[in-house]
């Protein structure tokens, strides 16, 4: 039996750090919401997301939050667990366990459960207060807890089998789900169960998990998925691990990809009857959506920053796409620099060198890397060697072997910018190869080739095959003028799409196509004056095209292998990258990059190749939280506003206030005009003396007012920003 140890009653401050990352988020009615991380973190909302506050109740990391009424529950690492019976404002702090107790689920106020690493599983019946253990009969990490009634229950975490109890969980069963991959997480209504794993897919079962059917995500990258959320016997949500949430209306026969504005990991979601919310697996920042079926923004007032993490220095100017990715193992890239091939199996973190391909550096350099989707230990690389400024050939290397050897496939006459060769993803070993009028076809992964047909134009800047169409290929040229062709037989024959009108200078740099969002084909535009320079779009096969005018030399372009809604487009003239969340409807600029190459992995994973150098897009989050800390709890006299300090401040100052009787207090911040910039709080608190904390990073320096309204009291005092 586990009982209830000590009483603490806890701070609320305000901590200005965004890193700790935060682990749950629940929302028990519209406007209350819950979300717990790392460090002891805890986020409370009681205005429907548009204003969090912030406290610290432990030293440990927060795993999982729940609530009932005004009582929320929190559990954490070695064991640690936490119970609020006044809607998350004090907390009592208890022990369960020596293991990390990871998911917390309780069926009302009364009845709940815990579940932990090495199988942990706790019950109890008076709201959290007493635990009993349970025999789960398994020694894994359970992840995630749910019941759909008082005696039937669901569990699963590192492990290919979801756990099941039918008597209140007193004893547990195994199903059976998956054979070659472990569960991440899932969701269970009635007798419809989902589950993801590690390798991609979905497994639904409509009996209770007596038969699985697997739905096919269609997403080369492996995505993990951290949370589902079953709506209806037809609706349901996922989350992936990148921070893209998709839905589907049809039990997965198809799905929507909303747009979403939050551009990092997410850990989990969770869904009221009007909104939704999501929260950031490494910042503290918050996802919201105001309707289930409707698209994501960031909570109220959250601003961001673009940057470029440098991954690998540059040894030379690189031209063109020499980045790829390992198509068996999420998180698996490649980079070919000059003539070193490079290899990283943690999304860019770490590098190591695979191998050198055996040709003089001091004339040539890579143009293009083509990893094979079937069998990532294929590989081809294309080296350009320039013997003066017009005497010029491009090699063909060929790898079987994850490049420790490297053949000397063919020698080719060509332009050296361009990417002349891809693969057809249905079909990885077939690969297509446009140099100077002529098409060629590869059916062993370019190791023999096969010329089969005279190309539209002897210069071609890229070359690409629909992800599920193997017969429509498209292929782009610098010959002025500018053209984007068509084939619809397998590259057989060919016809215009697009083009631009200028016999003097104009190119089509890249083409990019959605592998979820199949009608849609991108490609680069570079026109003799700014008007015609930037991004054509066409959601009709190309059949008909908008356009983005954006500075710069157009030349890089790439679509979110997650989320066929998110875009980026670059440049060799060292302008911004510009990135779009809504399909191209608007785009927003990043410090400025050389773009000879983007590859977006997924929505949280953005590359570039910067004339050698490669390097990853980051997006830091500040949202804007509110710490109240009750200092005293001896009653004052009367109400008072007190002078902030410090002041001048830059950027951060405290505000303290007294209330002699429980009151709805409303603190706000004004600016000069009169303008409201913010609002520190609005909630019902005890008679105390307390404090608020407000960081102005985000505000220009200048005078601002913050006054103090209750039902009997209203107070406006004066501070100085100062940066």
């Amino acid at each position: 039996m586990k009982k209830l140890s000590i009483l603490i009653v806890v701070c609320i401050f305000q901590i200005s750090s965004f890193s700790q990352g935060l682990n749950d988020i629940y929302a028990p009615t519209n406007n209350l919401v819950y979300a717990a991380g790392n460090n002891g973190v805890i986020l409370r909302s009681s205005t429907g997301g548009s204003l969090f506050s912030k406290m610290v109740i432990t030293t440990e990391n927060l795993n999982s939050i729940f609530s009932v009424g005004s009582r929320v529950w929190c559990a954490g690492d070695n064991g640690s667990f936490f119970i609020s019976g006044d809607f998350g404002a004090n907390w009592m702090n208890m022990n369960l366990s020596s293991n990390n107790l990871n998911s917390v689920y309780f069926i009302d106020s009364l009845i709940g459960f815990a579940a932990g690493n090495n199988g942990t599983v706790l019950k109890s019946t008076n709201g959290g207060l007493n635990w009993n253990s349970l025999t789960s009969g398994v020694l894994f990490n359970i992840k995630k807890i749910k019941f759909i009634n008082s005696m039937t229950g669901y569990c699963t975490g590192s492990s290919q089998n979801i756990l099941k109890t039918i008597d209140g969980g007193v004893t547990w069963s195994q199903i059976p789900v998956t054979i070659n991959s472990t569960l991440t997480t899932f969701d269970v209504k009635a007798d419809l169960i989902i589950a993801a794993a590690t390798d991609g897919l979905l497994y639904k079962s409509v009996n209770s998990g007596l038969n699985w059917t697997v739905i096919n995500l269609k997403v080369i990258t492996k995505p993990l998925i951290n949370d589902i959320d079953i709506r209806d016997s037809v609706t349901f949500h996922l989350l992936f691990e990148s921070g893209s949430i998709w839905y589907s209306t049809n039990g997965g026969q198809s799905f929507n990809y909303p747009t979403n504005a939050f551009m990092d990991e997410l850990s989990a979601f969770c869904f009221s009857t009007q909104r939704a919310f999501a929260s950031g697996k490494k910042q503290t920042a918050v996802a919201v959506s105001t309707s289930p079926l409707l698209n994501w923004i960031l909570a109220n007032n959250t601003t961001y920053t673009y940057s470029f993490e440098t991954l690998i220095t540059s040894f030379s100017s690189n031209r063109n796409k020499v980045f790829d990715i390992n198509y068996q193992n999420r998180g698996g890239l490649y980079v070919l620099q000059k003539n070193k091939l490079w290899r990283s199996a943690n999304f860019g973190s770490n590098w190591s060198l695979l191998s050198t391909i055996p040709f003089d550096t001091t004339i040539a350099t890579a143009t293009q890397l083509l990893v094979c989707m079937k069998d990532s230990s294929k590989m081809l690389a294309g080296i350009n060697k320039f013997y003066g400024s017009s005497n010029f050939v491009c090699e063909l290397y060929r790898t079987d072997n994850y490049g420790l050897n490297w053949a000397l496939i063919r020698t080719i006459s060509m332009d050296p910018i361009g990417n002349f060769m891809n693969q057809d993803p249905q079909h990885p070993d077939t690969v297509y190869m446009g140099v100077n009028d002529s098409v060629f076809r590869s059916s062993d992964f370019g190791a023999s080739w096969v010329k089969i047909a005279t190309g539209p134009y002897d210069d071609w800047c890229d070359i690409a095959v629909k992800y599920d169409d193997s017969q429509i290929l498209y292929s782009s040229t610098n010959h002025y003028p500018a053209k984007l062709h068509k084939s619809t037989n397998g590259g057989l024959n060919w016809f215009m799409v697009d083009l631009v009108a200028d016999t003097s200078y104009s190119e089509m740099p890249a083409i990019a196509l959605s592998n979820l969002r199949t009608n849609i084909i991108l490609h680069a535009q570079l026109g003799p004056i700014s008007s015609s320079t930037g991004l054509k779009r066409s959601f009709t096969n190309g059949n008909s095209w908008l356009f983005n005018q954006l500075p710069g030399t157009s030349w890089a372009i790439d679509i979110a292998k997650d989320d066929p809604g998110l875009f980026a487009y670059g440049n060799v003239s060292y302008d911004p990258v510009f990135i779009s969340t809504n399909s191209g409807g608007v785009f927003t600029g990043t410090p400025n990059m050389y773009a000879e190459q983007l590859f977006f992995y997924d929505r949280s994973n953005l590359f570039i190749n910067d004339h050698g150098a490669i390097s990853k897009l980051k997006v830091t989050y500040n949202m804007p939280v509110i710490g109240i800390q009750n200092i005293s709890s001896e009653v004052p006299a009367g109400f008072l506003l007190e002078q902030n300090y410090p002041n001048p401040f830059n950027p951060e100052t405290n505000i303290n206030f007294s209330l002699p009787k429980r009151s709805r207090a409303e603190l706000i911040i004004y600016d000069i005009t009169g303008k409201e910039v913010i609002e520190l709080a609005d909630e019902f608190l005890e008679a105390g003396n307390y404090r608020v904390s407000w960081n102005a990073s985000g505000y220009a320096s200048g005078i601002y007012f913050y006054k103090l309204i209750t039902g009997e009291f209203i107070q406006t005092k004066k501070m100085v920003l100062i940066k």
